[in-house]
């Protein structure tokens, strides 16, 4: 019969050992943790400078009727430009794991890195949107222009709340494009801009503090906002009425009327973020 060898047994860990071990891997998942962390945080930075840069881009051409056609066509190429970060947020996401939901679960552990720059993209895509077809983007729509070219997943995942927040601050934008668009002669883009912001106030008061309360400071520039159009709006009237037939003297007294709105103090999201 064969002689049997017996291996020797590992020796075993001490306590410290043990607890050393334990602490190093900690070390490690805290360590790529923050990595990521600082990762999204910076592709978030450049999404809110970029969104900006795109509002800026849309004030530039929005009130010129011959420069329009092209200002709205190369927003579009600004807006991809946009995506192209929300693309590399979605893969540091998922890098590093072999699992697929992988990226889901990771976004809603960072969601609040992506916040920032989700809802300047969405009030820059909305004023955009707005410019093009004069109405307000739904949720379903925007969340179709964050899907992968590849794959046709999601990027990201825009919650009503991100929704509702960025579209608040969409206000403030379509208060500065209704006194830029009175201040070359055009007197219908004011009153319907004016029409369309009561409308979205009047849907967002609906919302209880309880349930968004960031809202509720959004709303006060909105409201801001709307009083600032309405009181340019209401100026209009009048002077169509009595000027109807003079519009050399419309555009002076138009001019007039929006240095007068604007000494009396900026409206909207702006000051907000810019801080």
């Amino acid at each position: 019969m064969a002689d049997v060898v017996m291996e020797a047994s590992p020796p075993t860990q001490t306590r410290r050992e043990h607890l050393a071990k334990t602490f190093e891997s900690y070390r490690v998942e805290l360590d790529e943790y923050n990595e990521r962390r600082e990762k999204v945080i910076i592709l978030s930075r450049a999404i809110t400078q970029l969104s900006k840069k795109l509002i800026f881009h849309l004030h530039r051409g929005a009130t010129s009727p011959s420069a329009r056609a092209k200002n709205l066509k190369d927003a579009r190429v600004k807006e991809r430009e946009i995506h192209k970060n929300f693309a590399a947020i979605a893969a540091e996401l998922a890098a590093g794991s072999a699992e697929e939901d992988a990226g889901a679960e990771n976004f809603w552990k960072f969601n609040r890195q992506v916040s920032p720059g989700l809802e300047e993209y969405i009030e820059g895509y909305s004023f955009l949107y707005y410019l093009e077809t004069g109405d307000l983007v739904s949720l379903p729509d925007l969340q179709k222009a964050l899907v992968s070219e590849e794959t046709g997943e999601n990027l990201v995942v825009i919650t009503p709340e991100d929704y509702i927040l960025g579209m608040s601050d969409l206000t403030g934008e379509l208060m500065r494009y209704a006194t830029n668009a009175l201040s070359t002669g055009d007197h219908n883009t004011p009153l319907a801009v004016c029409n369309f912001v009561r409308v979205v106030k009047t849907l967002f008061d609906g919302i209880a503090p309880s349930v968004l309360f960031k809202l509720k400071k959004k709303q006060e520039e909105t409201t801001r906002s709307l009083e600032k159009i309405e009181k340019v709006c209401y100026a209009l009237r009048l002077r169509l009425v009595e000027f109807g037939d003079k519009p050399e003297v419309l555009a002076a007294m138009a001019k007039r009327a929006v240095e007068e709105s604007e000494s009396g103090g900026g409206a909207g999201g702006g000051g907000e973020r810019d801080a």
